[in-house]
């Protein structure tokens, strides 16, 4: 038998064991939505919240009166700008990672509902 053939000795104890982690699979993912939600907010307007720093960052110089290009330069050499970037790296690093927490627990279910299938079809036929 192959590694990837089912067992031939399947019973209700595996359906039942499968169908267990569909629902735990489930839960897991229902308690994430409102982080998943916030995650997918941040990834969204990472772009804007970069501009938003930046735009900051340029305020002071822009209201002593330099330039648009000498400010901008000025802002993206500042501490704060560089702070301001790397909190915000920080921000979309973590929802990327949360958001693929999710995908993998959705492929966790599919399998786990495949499987539960093939199992099904294994039992009806003993």
């Amino acid at each position: 038998m192959g590694m990837n053939t089912p067992s031939a000795t399947s019973d209700w104890s595996d359906i039942e064991s499968l169908q267990r982690k569909l629902v735990q699979t489930v839960e897991a993912m229902a308690s994430m939505s409102a982080s998943v939600g916030a995650a997918k907010h941040v990834i969204e307007y990472d772009g804007d919240r970069r501009k938003t720093a930046l735009a900051r960052a340029m305020a002071v110089s822009l209201a002593a009166g330099s330039s648009a290009a000498k400010a901008e330069s000025e802002a993206r050499a500042s501490v704060d700008y560089a702070k301001a970037m790397s909190a915000i790296g920080k921000q979309h690093q973590a929802a990327l990672t949360e958001v693929e927490s999710y995908q993998c627990l959705k492929l966790q279910w599919e399998t786990a509902r495949s499987l539960l299938s093939m199992q099904k079809e294994a039992v009806k036929h003993l």
